[in-house]
């Protein structure tokens, strides 16, 4: 009787794990499974199929072999079968496929019987979605892999429970897109390998985007667009212009067009020359058509580069009115122009509101075409980001979608070297824009990108479903992945203190924003400039605004009648909080994983240290300014902090990222070498007076 017992319970147990291996999971170890793309699959699934296929090989160290049709005679083996349902081959088991919704909404999902696992998109880019989704989820390749100096962790296997069905619906916002502007650093850096130069386009894609913003990439005289546009259908990306950018053509080129096109002088750019501004803008929109890329249309008109018309038209009509007047117009026969080549009487088309259009907009004088594929862009206030008039005033009864466009850095006045802005903030805007109608574009400008890696997730994870997101969870959930659980909560902690270490010059008066106005790494460098070329003539208001700012005031926004004194007191009391929090993240980093230091460096720590320093170095330039007495000892901590400020920066160059910061050294936006110069010639020319 004891002996059956033992033989029952053994049995059950042999029962027990085979049912495990055999059925409650589908094991891929080498040699046992295959990967199936159709030969007649769009180009950008293959090449995602085949960074599936490097993935493996990083995580398991082998390539599992790519086929072009299924077959049911080698039971032996295990099938991802990559369907795009848009294009399913006659060869597929239609039977097996399971539904999806609308646009880019993917599955996996396991079929036991078949031992098949199927990645299915219900379009191209779901497809490709899907496969990158199956890498992270069993292959635990996170999407941000590259910039967080990712190191796989080796596996024999991997199981994938037979009851496996994870579904995506389709995106709330159609259209997600980063906009790389001010690229200083991420430029040189790009043209080192093949690798860089693309990585960035893979990582949007892992974290589900779809859409990259250029400025002008029309060219002459063929009818072709700029090279950069191969590499977006090359990954299967939309590509969408810049606020200043026509039919993907800007009157940048004007004179070119008319020279290498038809071989004469150009035109004088006159309002009244109303037709060939229609060929010049006809052109441009052949050029897409034929490049069949895909497009995000964009109707704007304004002047040569980022400028109102009005710069550039020696007819332009002097009032708001009559001003806006003609951008009505104009705006209209673009979109005419767009409907009649295309063929499509409702192109998704996007008009943005920047600057003076926007102020035109509040007004009541600008008047866009309307429409369901008609989206209206509307932009993050300039210097500080939050929701402008235009939006706020905006009739809701509109019929159109909407676009938001914000700055996550920015050239003049706004983060660059360090992120800033932050999540929180990231996340009220939007969803102050999708209350005042639905959102269907989104654009981020994040600069060189690497800075800023962690709120440009956030912002993908939020445009993909707005109705679920919610910012604290994002970054537990981030801060999981990069860090691990054991110390999440702590690194999060981290993250919001650092945001909030930041300088608050001036208080809030949008309702409910909070950190509406804060002191960026660039007003850091402007006040070293500014106060610099200034410094043998002390004024308690040194500040001037940037050259062409239309807002008095708008530049800096330090609140008081003594910017000196105010900035004085602000350093005090950020350089305090970033100090706190830089030696909690000094702390930390021995507890951490080994594989998780890297990253927690590069896009915390250091940026912690970096602010710290940069507002001690500041604190005591400002005292050497103020205070003559004790001029040349605070020029001296002014340099030793700001050495320490560009240590903490350097110290992320490393592997890939080796020479990051050697843009900022010839022609950078903050360009601290040239800043240590101007204090080092500050410091010799005083202590000479002293001797």
């Amino acid at each position: 009787m004891r002996n059956r017992r033992y033989i029952f319970l053994l049995f059950f147990i042999i029962h027990s794990v085979w049912m495990s291996a055999g059925i409650d999971f589908l094991v891929l170890s080498k040699g046992n499974f295959r990967m199936v793309v159709s030969d007649g699959e769009l180009s950008p699934i293959k090449l995602a199929v085949e960074t599936l296929q490097r993935d493996f090989k990083s995580v398991m160290g082998f390539c599992p072999p790519i086929v072009s049709t299924s077959t049911d005679g080698e039971k032996e083996l295990i099938e991802l079968i990559i369907i795009n349902e848009s294009i399913v081959d006659s060869s597929m088991n239609k039977s097996e496929i399971r539904p999806l919704d609308g646009f880019e909404s993917h599955r996996l999902y396991a079929e036991t019987s078949s031992r098949r696992i199927y990645l299915t998109g219900k379009d191209m880019r779901g497809t490709i979605y899907a496969i990158y989704t199956f890498s992270e989820k069993f292959l635990d390749v996170p999407p941000l892999w590259f910039f967080s100096s990712w190191e796989p962790q080796k596996k024999k296997q991997i199981e994938v429970p037979c009851n496996l069905d994870y579904f995506y619906k389709s995106p709330q916002v159609r259209y997600r897109a980063w906009f790389p502007n001010d690229t200083e650093l991420f430029t040189p850096w790009r043209q080192l390998t093949v690798q860089n130069n693309e990585v960035w386009l893979e990582t949007m894609l892992r974290l589900k985007l779809n859409t990259v913003e250029m400025e002008q990439t029309v060219t002459y005289p063929d009818y072709k667009l700029e090279e950069s546009v191969s590499l977006l259908r090359k990954y299967g990306l939309i590509l969408s212009s810049t606020h200043h950018t026509a039919c993907n053509n800007n009157l940048v080129t004007w004179k070119e067009y008319w020279y290498k096109v038809h071989g004469i002088a150009p035109p004088k750019l006159l309002l009244s020359d109303e037709k060939s501004l229609c060929e010049f803008w006809q052109y441009s929109i052949e050029t897409v058509c034929r490049c069949e890329q895909e497009n995000l249309w964009t109707i704007a008109f304004r002047g040569i580069g980022d400028q109102p018309y009005w710069a550039a038209f020696e007819d332009a009509p002097v009032s708001e009115e009559e001003r806006a007047e003609v951008i009505n117009r104009m705006l209209h026969i673009q979109l005419a122009m767009i409907k009649e080549k295309t063929g499509n009487p409702n192109p998704f088309v996007r008009v943005t509101f920047y600057d003076e259009l926007s102020d035109l907009l509040a007004k009541g004088y600008l008047k866009p075409p309307v429409g369901n594929n008609i989206l209206w862009t509307f932009v993050a206030a300039r210097r500080d980001h939050y929701p402008y008039d235009d939006i706020v005033t905006f009739d809701t009864a509109t019929q159109i979608n909407l676009g938001y466009y914000m700055n996550l850095q920015f050239t003049s006045t706004g983060a660059h070297l360090a992120a800033a802005e932050g999540p929180w903030k990231m996340e009220f805007n939007f969803r102050y824009a999708n209350s005042r109608c639905p959102l269907a574009l989104s654009v981020v400008n994040a600069g060189n990108l690497r800075e800023f890696v962690m709120e440009l997730a956030a912002n993908a994870s939020m445009m993909w479903d707005m109705a679920t997101y919610d910012t604290d969870r994002f970054l537990y959930d981030f801060c999981v992945r990069y860090f691990g659980k054991e110390h999440a909560e702590e690194v999060m902690q981290l993250y919001r203190d650092y945001y909030y270490a930041y300088w608050e010059q001036k208080s809030a008066d949008f309702p409910g924003l909070e950190r509406q106005f804060i002191f960026h790494d660039l007003r850091y460098a402007r006040v070293f400039k500014q106060i610099g070329e200034g410094f043998e003539c002390f004024s308690s208001n040194p500040l001037k605004d940037i050259i062409r700012e239309r807002v008095p005031g708008r530049s800096f926004r330090i609140e008081g009648n003594n910017q000196v004194d105010s900035l004085l007191s602000g350093m005090e009391r950020t350089f305090d909080r970033f100090d706190k929090v830089a030696q909690r993240c000094a702390q930390l980093m021995p507890q951490l994983p080994e594989q998780y230091r890297c990253f927690f460096l590069d896009n915390l720590s250091a940026p912690c240290h970096y602010m710290a320093a940069l507002s001690h170095s500041l604190y005591h330039f400002l005292r050497a300014y103020k205070y003559t007495e004790k001029r040349t000892k605070n020029l001296d901590l002014s340099i030793e902090y700001l050495e320490k400020a560009q240590e903490a920066l350097y110290s992320t160059q490393h592997g890939v990222f080796t020479d990051w910061y050697a843009g900022d050294k010839l022609h950078g936006k903050f360009n601290i070498p040239a800043k240590l110069k101007l204090l080092h010639k500050l410091r010799d020319k005083y202590c000479e007076k002293q001797m």
